[in-house]
C-alpha cells in the first residue's frame, strides 16, 4: 500500500517551526573569538539580515538539546563514581562582572567543576569553569589537546569563551567536557589557563564593535573565503573577494574533519614506512627471534616457482 508519505518535507516543516532569530543586544561570549569585526557587528546590527540556518545544521541544534540532559546525567553518574569524586554544579549560570558590563559583554556558562577535597568546609574546591560540548567522532578523534582546538573555526572560539568565562569569575583554569556524539561515554577533558594577554585581546574587540555600534558603521571584515564560507551573513555582507569559476562553499564538517583525519594518517604512514626499511636491514632472513616482547617468525613459500622469505611480527604477552 502507498501511503504517500514523504519524511524530508515532514522534518523540513518540523525544523522550520524550529528556526527563530532573535535580537543581540550586547556581544556575546560565545562568540568573541571570532576573527571577523564586521560579523560580530551585524549580529548586534543586522542581526534581522542573518540567512536562515540549513535544516542540516537546525537538526544538529536540536539534536544537541535532545542529549544534553542525557549527557547531564551520565556526567553525575561517572562524577559521583570518581576517585576523587566531581562534579559540575551552577549549570546555566549567567556571567554577572562589571567590568563585562562596561565592554557590553554577557554569557551563560555550563557550570563550575569541582572535586572532593575534605580541607574545605564545604567538601568541595572549585576547580575552574567547565563547558560540555558534543562532537561528531570524526572531530573528536582529532581535537584531543589545546593546540588542536585551532583546528577548526568553532572549535577557536571555545578557547576564548571559556577563558572570558573564568574571568568573570575570578577563576584561573578552564575546562572542556568533550563528548563523542555516538558514545556518550566516551569523553575527554582538556584542561588550559586563562590567557590574561588573549582575554585583553577579546575585551579589545568588543570595545571596537561596541563603537562601531555607536557609530553605526560597520568595521572591516576578514573578506576570505575560508572564512566567510560559514558565515550567516554572507549575502548580505558581500565580502569582494574572488574565487576561481564555478567554485562552491561547501559546509560539510564531517568531511573537514576526513580530509584533516586522512593528512596526519600520510605522514604516519611515511613514518611508518621509514620504520620498516630500518628494521628490515637488522633482521636476518630464515632467523627466528624473540626481541624482547617481540617474536620475529620467517617462512619460506614459493611465489611464481620462486622461492621467498615471509615474515610475521608477534607482540607476545608475556607473564612476569
Amino acid at each position: 500500500m502507498n501511503t504517500s508519505i514523504n519524511i524530508e518535507a515532514d522534518l523540513t516543516r518540523v525544523l522550520a517551526g524550529k528556526k527563530r532569530l532573535w535580537p543581540q543586544h550586547v556581544n556575546r561570549i560565545s562568540s568573541l573569538d571570532d576573527p571577523c569585526l564586521r560579523r560580530l557587528y551585524y549580529k548586534r546590527h543586522d542581526w534581522d539580515k542573518a540567512s536562515a540556518v540549513e535544516d542540516g545544521l537546525q537538526g544538529v541544534f536540536e539534536t544537541g538539546k535532545v542529549l544534553e540532559p542525557m549527557i547531564e546525567g551520565i556526567v553525575r553518574e561517572v562524577g559521583m563514581r570518581g576517585s576523587p569524586q566531581w562534579r559540575i554544579i551552577g549549570t546555566q549560570m549567567p556571567t554577572k562582572d562589571r567590568l563585562f558590563s562596561t565592554y557590553q559583554i554577557s554569557g551563560t556558562i555550563d557550570g563550575l567543576f569541582q572535586v572532593q577535597d575534605s580541607e574545605q568546609p564545604s567538601g568541595w574546591r572549585i576547580l575552574g569553569v567547565v563547558d560540555i560540548k558534543t562532537m561528531s567522532p570524526n572531530i573528536y578523534r582529532v581535537v584531543r589537546d589545546y593546540d588542536s582546538l585551532s583546528r577548526y573555526p568553532w572549535t577557536r572560539s571555545y578557547r576564548g569563551q571559556l577563558m572570558l568565562y573564568a574571568l568573570a569569575h575570578n577563576l584561573g583554569n578552564c575546562y572542556l567536557l568533550l563528548v563523542n556524539k555516538t558514545n556518550l561515554y566516551d569523553m575527554r577533558i582538556i584542561e588550559f589557563p586563562v590567557d590574561f594577554a588573549y582575554c585583553e585581546g577579546l575585551l579589545q574587540k568588543a570595545q571596537s564593535v561596541n563603537e562601531a555600534i555607536a557609530a553605526e558603521e560597520p568595521p572591516e571584515g576578514v573578506d576570505d573565503p575560508a572564512a566567510c564560507e560559514r558565515c550567516e551573513f554572507l549575502s548580505f555582507c558581500a565580502p569582494d573577494f574572488r574565487t576561481g569559476r564555478g567554485m562552491e562553499f561547501v559546509d560539510n564538517d564531517e568531511l573537514c574533519a576526513l580530509l584533516d583525519t586522512r593528512a596526519e594518517l600520510e605522514e604516519a604512514h611515511k613514518e611508518y614506512e621509514s620504520l620498516t626499511r630500518q628494521i628490515d636491514a637488522m633482521l636476518v632472513k630464515g632467523k627466528d627471534w624473540i626481541v624482547g616482547e617481540w617474536y620475529i617468525k620467517w617462512k619460506e613459500i614459493t611465489v611464481k616457482n620462486k622461492p621467498q622469505w615471509r615474515k610475521t611480527i608477534t607482540k607476545l604477552r608475556m607473564t612476569r
